[in-house]
């Protein structure tokens, strides 16, 4: 398993992270995008920050000065609300243009 994550690692820097985020939260019982739904009672964090982290976490690991292109393909339901959820948090600590 380390060696595979070792090479993995070595290849981070042709690596996209693609979350497909054009769902609304109505069959749960959430009347805001799926993305803003908290995963965590403990820390409050929202599935998009958990994602967010993640990539973040995954350019760390690599030790090099990579940014793995994070997209996000949503629709005319969750787009604008994405946007904000992203400009409200400061895109999570990633770059805006990742």
């Amino acid at each position: 398993f380390v060696e595979m994550e070792e090479r993995g690692l070595q290849e981070i820097g042709k690596a996209v992270v693609v979350l497909v985020a054009g769902g609304l939260g109505e069959r749960l019982g959430y009347s805001g995008i799926k993305l803003e739904l908290p995963l965590s009672l403990v820390d409050n964090k929202c599935f998009l920050q958990i994602y967010s982290e993640s990539v973040a976490a995954l350019q760390a690991k690599a030790g090099m000065d990579i940014r793995i292109p994070f997209v996000i393909m949503t629709s005319d339901d969750t787009d604008s609300r994405t946007r904000a959820l992203l400009a409200e948090n400061k895109f999570f600590g990633l770059e805006e243009t990742q």
